[in-house]
C-alpha cells in the first residue's frame, strides 16, 4: 500500500466544500486566501472538546477522526466517522461551543482557519453558503441512518452496515481491487459506534467470516465481495449524498 498524499489545507478545504457542487474560480481563490494552521495531533488525540468556545474550524488532511458523545459516566458513543477531506467542525462557524468531541483514532494532520473567515465566505459567496447547507442536511441524513442502524437492525447487520461506511470513508470509494483494508478501529471503538461490547463486536466479526463477506488478519480487513457485505448490512450509500467527484478527485488512503 502507497503511502497518501498529503493535501495542503485550502486543497481539503476546496474539496469539502465542493461535495455537492464545484466551486468557481474565484470562489476556490478566495477559500485560497484564508490563513491555515496545520496541527498535528497523535492516535487517542482530542481535536476538539465538547461544551469549550472555540473560534476557529478545521477540515482533516491526513488520518481518521471521529466524533463522539459521552455520558455522564463517561461512557462513550461514537456518532460519526471522519477521513482526509471531511470538515470536522464547520458548525462552529455559527455556533460558538461545539455539543460534541472530536478524537483522532490514528495520527492525524488538520487544518485550523479562523470561523469568521468561513462566515465572511458564506456570506458573499452563494456557493459556499450552498454547500454548507447541503452539508447540515448531509449531516442530520446521516445521523437518521445511525439512528436506524441503533436502534432497530440486529447486530451482525448493523455490523456489517457500520462495515460498509467505514470502508467507504477510509477509501473513499476507490476500493483496493484486492479488497484489503486497514482497520483503523479497535473492536472498542467499533462497539462504541454500534452500541456493543467489545465481546459482541468480536462475535459478530467471527459471524461475517463464517459466511465469507469478510477476513480479518490482526488491523487488516478483506472484503472479498463489497456489495455481498452491503447486501448484509442493508447499505446504500444514498444517505450519505456523495458525489462521483469527490471520490474520483479525493486521494486513496487505504
Amino acid at each position: 500500500m502507497d503511502a497518501p498524499k498529503l493535501i495542503d489545507g485550502h486543497e481539503a478545504l476546496i474539496r469539502a466544500l465542493s461535495v455537492q457542487g464545484e466551486l468557481s474560480l474565484e470562489d476556490q481563490r478566495a477559500v485560497s486566501s484564508i490563513p491555515m494552521t496545520l496541527r498535528f495531533f497523535s492516535s487517542g488525540d482530542f481535536i476538539g472538546r465538547e461544551g469549550r468556545s472555540v473560534s476557529t474550524c478545521a477540515v482533516l488532511i491526513r488520518g481518521f477522526a471521529v466524533r463522539q458523545k459521552l455520558t455522564g459516566l463517561g461512557d462513550c458513543q461514537i456518532v460519526s466517522l471522519h477521513g482526509p477531506g471531511d470538515a470536522l467542525n464547520f458548525q462552529n462557524a455559527f455556533l460558538e461551543v461545539p455539543d460534541y468531541d472530536v478524537r483522532s483514532v490514528e495520527d492525524c494532520v488538520a487544518a485550523f482557519f479562523d470561523a469568521s473567515a468561513m462566515r465572511v465566505l458564506a456570506a458573499e459567496r452563494s456557493a459556499v453558503a450552498n454547500s454548507l447547507l447541503i452539508g447540515a442536511f448531509t449531516e442530520a441524513s446521516t445521523a437518521r441512518e445511525w439512528m436506524l442502524n441503533l436502534g432497530r437492525r440486529n447486530a451482525r447487520t448493523r455490523l456489517a452496515h457500520f462495515l460498509c461506511e467505514y470502508l467507504d470513508r477510509i477509501s473513499l470509494r476507490q476500493h483496493p481491487a484486492d479488497g484489503r483494508y486497514k482497520l483503523r478501529l479497535t473492536q472498542e471503538q467499533i462497539g462504541d459506534a454500534t452500541g456493543m461490547t467489545s465481546v459482541h463486536v468480536n462475535r459478530m466479526l467471527k459471524d461475517l467470516q463464517s459466511d465469507k463477506l469478510i477476513k480479518q488478519l490482526n488491523r487488516c480487513l478483506i472484503v472479498p465481495d463489497m456489495a455481498a457485505l452491503m447486501d448484509a448490512g442493508e447499505y446504500n450509500r444514498r444517505y450519505l449524498h456523495l458525489t462521483q467527484a469527490k471520490f474520483c478527485n479525493a486521494p486513496a488512503s487505504f
